[in-house]
């Protein structure tokens, strides 16, 4: 008498059930609330409180997602470098086919849109930016940096330099600290300028302003001229 064979199945992928769904919907909940807290106000003050309230959501609950706010601040860091890193890629896209002033304002054309939508990005990164040296430096804090860095690679990546890494890291930290200035503290230079930060005067403030300082630097970087220090 001969065994039946049985015919293996393989296992099914396992769709997300409803629960697990409920589970990322309010951790989504959640870091969107503390974008919104840790924007407005520096990691020191913040608090998980504020975060609960601004989701509509006890803030107890907050802790089985993420146990402390040092946890919460990581997650929300980490979320919005990523997507700033990938969008700032994005921005070379095509420009190698453009001059180089056409090149460089399209490329602010393009981070000045994403800034708009994404406004609190640069000013958690502007709130947070200067760190007492006898303090502990906050949760964090070298994922900003290495936000930074991860920039200036793109950065040598896509375009032809023939100049040092040194001249690189020049322009580029330059170029990143008055994009966080002007727009993490927009509120603060359209004030002095008497405009609105969101405005498309100060909008077209920055651009210029950043056309004027870095355009040619930018050119110096192409031509592969260095500055010796003195």
């Amino acid at each position: 008498m001969t065994k039946k064979k049985t015919k293996k199945t393989s296992p099914k992928t396992q769709k997300p059930g409803p629960k697990r769904n409920k589970k990322a919907a309010t951790r989504d909940k959640i870091l969107e609330a503390a974008k919104k807290v840790f924007s407005e106000h520096p990691y020191s003050s913040a608090s998980i409180r504020m975060v609960g309230s601004a989701a509509g959501i006890d803030h107890p609950l907050i802790s089985y997602y993420f146990p402390t706010k040092a946890d919460l601040f990581e997650a929300l860091v980490d979320e919005i470098s990523e997507t700033y890193y990938h969008a700032n890629t994005a921005w070379f896209e095509g420009l190698e086919a453009l001059g180089l002033s056409p090149g460089l304002s399209l490329y602010i054309d393009r981070m000045l849109d994403f800034i708009s939508e994404h406004s609190e990005t640069l000013r958690i990164v502007a709130l947070n930016l200067v760190q007492p040296e006898e303090s502990e430096v906050i949760p964090a804090y070298r994922q900003m940096q290495r936000l930074t860095v991860r920039n200036i690679e793109t950065f040598r990546k896509v375009s032809a330099l023939r100049t040092s890494t040194r001249e690189v890291r020049m322009f580029t930290e330059s170029f990143n600290a008055l994009v966080i200035n002007y727009l993490g503290a927009a509120s603060y230079y359209a004030g002095i300028l008497d405009m609105k930060p969101g405005g498309p005067a100060y909008r077209r403030w920055v651009k210029e302003t950043l056309m004027a300082l870095f355009l040619p630097q930018l050119r110096q970087l192409i031509r592969g001229e260095t500055h010796s220090p003195s």
